[in-house]
């Protein structure tokens, strides 16, 4: 676990992130859902633009995965209700150019305060969540790494807006 605010006491308010690209595939969701009940998470908010497997069946890098977003009871979701996780899958929050590795687009959604952009409305849902403070919220991407990941610029931007938020990424 890495804390990245930089204030040294606790705050009130917290929101972690976590990237589940730095484990290997055969342990990748033992591994993540240990770190999310390590840390006490309420809510994991999956901010991936495409968390479904694609369509190929029993492919081995494409087909479905259990830390994908699956219909009936296989999948991500099933995994987090089992572990007492809720799921919510915020697309608004993904990034819209997932080539694009300096986000620019993605960035300047988020330097525009209007409405139009779907991060903005993404960003006001995830701010109500977080400041109400009964759940334990954690952003997920499949990025490994979190200062080269979307994820920071989303939590980030909520710090902005919420003063006194702590950052954790779940490392």
């Amino acid at each position: 676990m890495s804390r990245l605010s930089s204030s040294p006491e606790r705050k009130t308010m917290q929101l972690s992130t976590l990237g589940y690209g730095r484990w290997p595939v055969a342990s990748r969701l033992t591994k993540m859902l240990d770190a999310l009940r390590r840390e006490h998470v309420d809510v994991l908010i999956d901010i991936r633009h495409s968390p479904c497997p694609s369509q190929i069946k029993d492919h081995p890098i494409y087909g479905p995965r259990p830390w994908h977003l699956q219909a009936g009871t296989a999948g991500l979701r099933s995994e987090l209700k089992a572990a007492n996780i809720d799921y919510l899958w915020l697309v608004e929050l993904g990034n819209p150019q997932k080539v694009d590795p300096e986000m620019r687009v993605l960035r300047e959604h988020l330097a525009q305060a209007s409405e139009q952009w779907p991060v903005q409305r993404g960003l006001r849902l995830l701010r109500q969540l977080v400041a109400e403070g009964a759940k334990h919220c954690c952003l997920l991407c499949a990025c490994k790494d979190y200062e080269d990941c979307h994820r920071k610029l989303i939590a980030e931007a909520l710090q902005e807006r919420l003063p006194g938020l702590e950052l954790v990424d779940l490392r």
